[in-house]
């Protein structure tokens, strides 16, 4: 059986009439809720919106600080009383910045700091923004020491230079040869350091004066300029020039050297201008080139014999500075008189090095070796190449196994006594970041070396010494506070060994 029933769609039972007064009334206090929220929602929006647009413009402030940094103290200027004035930061660096749409306007401020004795700036830049969300504008500030007192130099060049095209290495830094003028010119916000009366009737050089020097990797320097004059390039190497506009367009120091007085090589020319109270201006430096020649022939080629199988040759190198490798060859003669062995590549050597021990075998006649039964004689052959690839006239030297011994005589009572005097060498290594000037003197105080080694990991040999004391003194190649070293060492006893690493 199924049971049927309808309700009517107008039945007004009280359950029904409950239900939508309760919706009714739920809906009205949500709305009175909303609505006293809706502005708080509204204002955190606008809140964050601001705090966005800050955020971009303390980026723009700092931005801008960052580049008021690279500037120079003179350069840093904000003179109100005259708003178009090129030099002012406002219109070096400009007063807007667009970022995502929006435009952010900068404001530059610029006052000497009390606290700097006058050699302190004050920098503060605002960034503040159009449109809304309005808010406070971001600011930040700095200070800029005065680093450069003296005129600053802008660029150093040299004419002529060789076309890199013609250089075999196609080297990146100017290839220079023979008499070379030199223009150092200065830095355009300096030029009334130099000049008084700039672009007035009247205008005429300060007392300024210029000095440069070349520097090579070592630290080694060759000094421009007239040593009467202390060095110094005067304010009479002064030149300029005039735009169209009547007024000076360039400043420069103007000097002319021979470069063919230096050694082939890379070198550092550093340029440092003063005003006239002595007070320097920047450094300036500019790595060039110089290529004249092939490298010199070695001075003092020396084979010296440690034992029947080893022969130890030291020599002297030239001058120049771009010498790349050595070659080293050698031959054999028997006691015939006859080259048994064409020339033969022993090594190739770094070109920093000045001694080399070649080493053979007595028992598999490996060569270098002599014996009582059989003398060779064995002449070297070496050569430098530079960096270009030229190659140095070759300096030959010969020695025999087993050596000829250095004859001396003692006269005694009992008659005539005929000794062996062996010779002997000793190797000095300097770990130091200076050169040091080295003197060995012997027992009775008489100097049997003088020389230099390098900085950072230089070695020399010391040859030809006899058995005896010896005392080494280096003093460190520096222009302020030397240092001053020394050591000894015995021979026999040390022969052949590293007798001191300075440090």
């Amino acid at each position: 059986m199924i049971d049927i029933r309808f309700r009517s769609r107008h039945h007004k039972g009280p359950s029904a009439g409950f239900t939508l007064i309760e919706v009714m009334v739920a809906s009205l206090l949500l709305l009175v809720v909303l609505a006293g929220f809706l502005p708080f929602f509204l204002s955190g929006l606008e809140k964050s919106s601001s705090s966005r647009f800050r955020s971009a413009a303390t980026n723009v402030a700092r931005q801008k600080l960052e580049e008021i940094r690279q500037l120079d103290y003179r350069e840093i200027k904000q003179n109100t009383a005259a708003p178009t004035d090129p030099t002012n930061l406002s219109i070096m660096l400009g007063t807007t910045s667009v970022m995502r749409g929006v435009t952010y306007n900068i404001a530059y401020s610029v006052a000497n700091s009390a606290s700097g004795g006058g050699q302190l700036k004050k920098v503060i830049v605002t960034v503040s923004w159009t449109g809304k969300p309005v808010g406070d504008p971001a600011v930040m500030s700095t200070l800029i020491h005065q680093q450069f007192l003296g005129p600053r130099l802008s660029l150093v060049e040299f004419t002529p230079t060789i076309n890199l095209t013609t250089d075999p290495l196609g080297s990146p830094f100017a290839l220079v040869s023979g008499t070379i003028v030199a223009k150092y010119h200065v830095a355009r916000s300096d030029w009334d350091l130099v000049y008084k009366n700039l672009n007035l009737s009247g205008m005429t050089a300060k007392n300024v004066y210029l000095r440069s020097a070349f520097i090579d990797d070592q630290g080694a320097s060759v000094q421009l300029g007239n040593p009467t004059l202390e060095y110094r390039i005067p304010s009479s190497t002064l030149k300029h020039t005039f735009g169209g506009d009547g007024k000076v367009n360039d400043i420069w120091f103007e000097y002319t050297f021979d470069s063919t007085t230096l050694p082939d090589g890379y070198w550092d020319v550093e340029g440092l201008a003063y005003n006239e109270f002595d007070q320097p201006g920047n450094l300036y430096k500019l790595r060039v080139r110089i290529e004249k020649a092939a490298p010199n022939a070695v001075a003092n080629l020396l084979a010296q014999v440690a034992d029947d199988k080893t022969i130890l040759l030291t020599w002297v190198p030239g001058a120049e500075r771009d010498r790349v490798s050595w070659v080293l060859e050698r031959r054999k003669r028997d006691t015939a008189g006859t080259w048994t062995t064409p020339w033969v590549t022993v090594t190739t050597l770094l070109g920093i090095e000045n001694t080399y021990t070649d080493v053979g075998n007595t028992t598999t006649f490996i060569d270098p070796w002599g014996t009582t039964a059989t003398t060779n004689t064995y002449q070297y052959s070496l050569k430098g190449i530079d960096i270009a690839g030229k190659v140095g006239t070759p300096v030959t030297v010969q020695q025999e196994l087993p050596a000829t011994a250095v004859v001396s005589t003692t006269t005694t009572t009992g008659g005539t006594t005929t000794t062996a005097a062996a010779l002997y060498f000793v190797t000095i290594k300097n770990s130091a970041p200076k050169a040091f000037n080295l003197t060995v003197k012997d027992s009775s105080n008489t100097t049997v070396y003088t020389g230099q080694v390098g900085k950072n990991g230089g070695i020399v040999t010391i040859g030809n010494l006899p058995p005896g004391n010896y005392q080494v003194t280096a003093v460190e190649v520096t222009s302020k506070s030397p240092r001053t070293l020394s050591t000894t060492f015995l021979l026999p006893a040390q022969a052949g060994q590293q007798v001191w690493n300075i440090f």
